[in-house]
């Protein structure tokens, strides 16, 4: 089932029943101008352009609990490391058997190379495996292809904008590749286990668990222990849409230094969170946010 929405508001449509790719092929593209300015890009992202959600939802509230399983692969390139023409000739030599779409995001051409891949799956999968293959896949299958993972893609109900047409975008850059064979969850799940039990990850120093594990097998906490310091902690992993960031971070920092937490502790703190947002603020605009904060709370000149 494919949903389409915006990111602003988090309601999907009624699902289409319709093959992922039999949906691009017939997709008739936005045509928009993209300015250099952040903002009037944020406006554009947020609440012009379509996304989708490939997959079944419970709900048509789009969060994590509300999604049941996905069954296509989907990955944000921004750190590409490639040029256009390298990493559309990668893409086809890693995936030449299966099933896949390729195209660029609204800022392309603008911010460099930065595009999306579509992977259509043989069977669906829940959310632990889902974020296994996209650890797998970004800093194995893709590793000489992007510099750094995006963080955002392991967000399990994000939500990934379709093609647009800009100035720098044409239709001839979006690529969709069919195959009589889908990518096999069976086969690259195995790979993945395999891969993951010698990786290691190089978190730059920083001791870091992985998300794709399974914490289901763990009961819940009582709900009587439930209070706002709970909520405030859950938030620096629970990601962010693109219009609500700068909030998010002020929300963060107010509430951790409000309960004492270390200065230099609390800026580390709001940079780990912002690597969740399914599209990261620069360390320009977090630590902006994080300093105006900061002093409110703590009196500084």
């Amino acid at each position: 089932m494919i949903y389409i929405g915006k990111v602003r508001p988090s309601i999907m449509c009624e699902p289409l029943d319709q093959e992922i790719i039999d949906f691009f092929s017939g997709y008739q593209p936005l045509q928009i101008k993209v300015s250099n300015n952040q903002e009037e890009q944020t406006k554009i992202k947020t609440m012009k352009i379509d996304g989708f959600i490939a997959g079944e939802m419970s709900s048509l509230i789009r969060k994590n609990d509300n999604l049941i399983n996905r069954d296509c692969l989907i990955l944000d390139l921004d750190d590409v490391i490639q040029s256009e023409e390298g990493l559309v000739k990668v893409i086809l030599e890693k995936l030449s058997k299966y099933e896949y779409v390729l195209y660029p995001s609204m800022t392309h051409g603008i911010n460099g190379v930065r595009y999306r891949l579509v992977i259509p799956l043989d069977k669906p999968v829940t959310e632990q495996d889902y974020k296994l293959l996209v650890y797998f896949f970004t800093n194995k299958v893709l590793d000489g292809v992007i510099h750094k993972a995006d963080q955002s893609n392991l967000t399990w109900s994000q939500i990934m904008l379709l093609p647009v047409l800009t100035q720098h975008i044409t239709v001839e850059q979006i690529h969709i590749h069919k195959s009589e064979s889908k990518l096999s969850v069976e086969k690259i799940l195995k790979a993945a286990k395999r891969w993951e039990k010698d990786y290691t990850p190089d978190t730059g120093g920083v001791r870091s668990f992985r998300l794709y594990k399974n914490v289901g097998q763990f009961k819940k906490g009582g709900s009587r222990y439930r209070n706002t310091t709970t909520e405030l902690f859950e938030s620096l992993v629970n990601g962010c849409d693109v219009g609500n960031r700068n909030n998010r971070i002020a929300q963060l920092t107010g509430g951790l230094l409000a309960r004492a937490v270390d200065v230099t502790a609390v800026l580390e703190l709001v940079r780990v969170a912002n690597q969740y947002f399914n599209e990261p603020l620069s360390d320009k605009e977090v630590e902006d946010t994080f300093y105006s904060i900061a002093k409110k709370e703590l009196g500084a000149s």
